[in-house]
């Protein structure tokens, strides 16, 4: 029997493997191989900062979960991959080193949070980007009395050869990977000290390193311009971030901005699993190109989805449930059955949500790869929707069969 390997337990690697099993069924073993027995619904961890929810709500086992939908689970953390040989190298939980054979592959363990980049990191560094940073930052947030906050993201780490078959407009060049969890964050934040009555005890600074949210229209850049100035949020370009300290962070230029508090998205770089396998495999970034199918320039046999994927830029949930599609549903055709590939089409999609002032931003934008939609709207709805949205994920176990049109709400 044919033997497709999933490696990622996050969306693209999800969406892969429980499409790949529904439309291949009984003509393949499928089998998802993620570094922990659990997964989490991600776009929830600003949630958890302001105290709304529990990490434990968010939380699906992987190893009764696949098995459900006939779909075996092997925990283990990626070493390497040896594309030629058709193995992948792994740690077991208990440390040591196990093989494993494949006739496909879909890669989908995304990138690396650099955070050892940053000098000060682990002294005075806060995120949202894992379950065990959200909590920490939730408790920060409890005992902090006043001062200045920064939050921004860091630089991202972007391949530039081999180059992807794609056009050349669908992989734009990003300053970060993703600064949507950083406008999110920064409208609870405001939720977060007015319900506390602490408002005109902070001042809240949002950071770039490039032009903040350049992956948007000007348009809409220039709205989210405008309600950070009504909120008193300051707003910094440019500021490709360095290191932290106790009282202020510093940019790779040498300039300081004031911070008691400082929240980021990590530099993104390439995933030391890839940078570790077959070199031809990757990009000079640690990514892997590929063709609109998700399929990888070199190897025939293995995909590429989500932030894995050189092609997916920024690194965001929405492209990784699209490409993870694609890819099962290309494998799919190649294997017999009669399966429409979709065709890939980039697009920003998001919900900034705000839940303690009630309300969310929805994004829909593809301008910056030269489309004409740029859509960007406060609402009490989408507030509803991305509590639905998550209900939905959790009541799927991961399981996004419906996202592409639920993306379009």
């Amino acid at each position: 029997m044919v033997k497709v390997l999933v490696l990622g337990g996050r969306f693209g690697g999800l969406t892969a493997a429980y499409n790949a099993k529904r439309l291949l069924g009984s003509k393949a073993e499928v089998k998802l191989m993620n570094q922990d027995r659990f997964t989490y619904f991600r776009p929830a961890l600003p949630h958890v900062a302001i105290g709304v929810r529990d990490v434990e709500e968010l939380r699906i086992d992987l190893a009764s979960a696949m098995p459900e939908k006939g779909i075996s689970f092997s925990q283990g953390k990626v070493e390497k991959i040896d594309a030629e040989s058709r193995l992948v190298y792994y740690k077991k939980p208990d440390g040591t080193m196990g093989e494993e054979e494949y006739d496909y592959l879909m890669v989908g363990i995304g990138a690396h949070l650099g955070t050892e980049l940053i000098k000060g990191w682990d002294q005075f560094g806060y995120s949202v980007c894992e379950p065990e940073f959200a909590v920490k930052l939730r408790d920060k947030l409890k005992d902090f009395k006043g001062g200045h906050i920064t939050i921004g993201s860091g630089p991202f780490y972007q391949g530039k050869n081999l180059n992807p078959k794609v056009p050349k407009n669908f992989i734009p060049q990003a300053d970060s990977a993703c600064e949507g969890p950083v406008f999110e964050m920064s409208l609870m934040l405001h939720g977060y000290f007015t319900k506390k009555g602490m408002w005109d005890k902070v001042k809240v600074t949002v950071y770039s390193p490039g032009e903040y949210l350049s992956d948007l229209s000007p348009a809409s850049r220039k709205a989210v311009a405008e309600i950070y100035k009504g909120l008193g949020i300051e707003l910094v370009h440019d500021f490709r971030l360095k290191e932290l300290r106790e009282k202020e962070i510093v940019d790779e230029k040498g300039n300081k901005l004031e911070s008691d508090l400082s929240i980021l998205l990590p530099p993104y770089t390439g995933n030391p699993a890839l940078k570790a396998s077959t070199k031809d495999l990757i990009d000079d970034g640690g990514f892997i190109p590929t063709d609109l199918n998700m399929q990888s320039i070199k190897y025939d046999n293995i995909y590429a989805v989500g932030d894995s994927n050189s092609l997916t830029v920024p690194k965001l949930g929405y492209l990784a449930v699209q490409t993870g599609r694609i890819a099962a549903q290309h494998l799919a055709s190649r294997l017999g059955v009669n399966t429409k590939v979709e065709s890939y089409y980039p697009t920003i999609v998001c919900v900034a949500d705000n839940p303690l002032e009630g309300y969310a931003v929805s994004v829909k934008d593809d301008t910056w790869y030269g489309g004409q939609i740029s859509i960007a709207q406060p609402a009490a709805a989408n507030h509803l929707k991305k509590e639905l949205f998550t209900k939905y994920f959790m009541w799927t176990k991961g399981d996004m069969v419906l996202e592409k049109f639920l993306g379009s709400w």
